[in-house]
């Protein structure tokens, strides 16, 4: 998977917001907001190609937490980016 060149992470006060980008116009038409968490996964998966083992590898080694609980979390991340249509598969 791989978040969209033209997705944009942007922090606006204390809120963390995804907006497209084009050209250097920001469409505010559709504005995703991400917890602390979910932005600091955005911001490492950007430019990457990443899978839930990445996501979970990348939460246990900031967080301390078990590996179970990062897939969790990590599946949870992805299934809500792929539902607003932020990430795409990779080719295969």
């Amino acid at each position: 998977m791989k978040t969209y060149p033209d997705l944009k992470l942007r922090k606006v006060g204390c809120h963390h917001m995804i907006v497209r980008v084009d050209e250097s116009r920001v469409n505010m038409t559709d504005v995703f907001t991400l917890n602390n968490t979910a932005a600091w996964l955005w911001k490492k998966a950007e430019n990457c190609e990443f899978t839930e083992d990445t996501l979970a590898g990348w939460l246990c080694a900031e967080y301390g937490i078990g590996m179970e609980e990062a897939l969790s979390d990590a599946r949870d991340t992805i299934a809500q980016w792929r539902e607003y249509g932020l990430i795409s598969e990779s080719d295969k």
